[in-house]
């Protein structure tokens, strides 16, 4: 209950009634605040968040603000937990009280995403960028999004969008760099992962810039960028297959077998991704 709705409900009591009763309403208001600032308690262990964001929103019967911050930050817990179900519940209860909070459209269609349903995560992502237009990340999540469903054309322009509201995002350079990868802008790709490494060491984004040098007939670049990747993630199957065609390619036939079988031990499918890739 907010102070104000409160004030409105004691006009035309005795002011004897209002004492009485102010003290009880303030006191209720104060563990409102104070579970909600539990809530929110980044240094507390999500379990104790969850029940505490949990009776802050029974307590805030009659407070949609309060109530919609509470849930917001449960659906957060819930997701990083990897409740879905229960994030999703959250995220859609928040949309009904605040249909203009671009942040619970934006968390919804993550959850979507993640669920493998694309078409609705994209449609979240569309409407958390008309109410926040200049959200980079927004644009980040619906192209990466597009990408996965393998529309490139789709995908594209929404990193050069991300890009142009954050210049400095590594991962966006990346996404675009994969993408120009997908569909033979190679040059492109290249300067887009080289920029995202300059920006930031990852070792995915050299992942993606050893396909563009494979794809390029760069195998000595290539199997480089492999062997870096495979240094920090040694199970990276992606990697792996990579630099066994790479070496394939240059003449190393016992080597490059050894990398593919290794390969398709960790990731079956590996062989069939890559040829998605237009890479055999």
């Amino acid at each position: 209950m907010t102070a104000g709705r409160g004030r409105t409900r004691w006009v035309g009591m005795p002011l004897a009634l209002w004492l009485l009763t102010a003290p009880l309403d303030v006191a209720g208001a104060q563990a409102i605040a104070d579970q909600l600032a539990a809530c929110k308690n980044e240094g507390a262990a999500a379990i104790a968040r969850i029940e505490a964001c949990t009776q802050a929103i029974a307590q805030a019967k009659d407070d949609d603000d309060i109530r919609a911050e509470a849930l917001l930050q449960r659906g957060v817990l819930y997701e990083f937990g990897g409740e879905k179900e229960a994030a999703m519940a959250d995220y859609s209860e928040v949309i009904k009280l605040d249909p203009a909070s671009a942040v619970a459209f934006f968390n919804r269609g993550n959850v979507y995403d993640q669920m493998g349903e694309r078409e609705r995560a994209i449609a979240d992502y569309s409407e958390a960028i008309r109410l926040d237009p200049k959200d980079a990340i927004a644009f980040l999540a619906r192209g990466s999004t597009y990408s996965a469903k393998r529309d490139f054309a789709r995908a594209i322009p929404n990193f050069d969008q991300a890009l142009r509201l954050d210049s400095a995002s590594a991962a966006a350079w990346n996404s675009r760099c994969w993408a120009r990868a997908m569909i033979g802008q190679l040059d492109q790709a290249l300067a887009d992962c080289n920029e995202s490494l300059r920006l930031s060491h990852d070792p995915y984004t050299l992942d993606s810039r050893g396909l563009v040098y494979l794809k390029l007939g760069q195998f000595d670049p290539a199997i480089a960028d492999y062997s870096a990747v495979l240094k920090e993630v040694p199970d990276f199957a992606d990697s792996l297959y990579g630099r066994g065609l790479a070496k394939r390619k240059k003449g190393d036939a016992t080597g490059g077998q050894a990398d593919v079988a290794a390969a398709k031990a960790l990731r079956p499918d590996v062989a069939e991704e890559f040829a998605k890739y237009g890479v055999k």
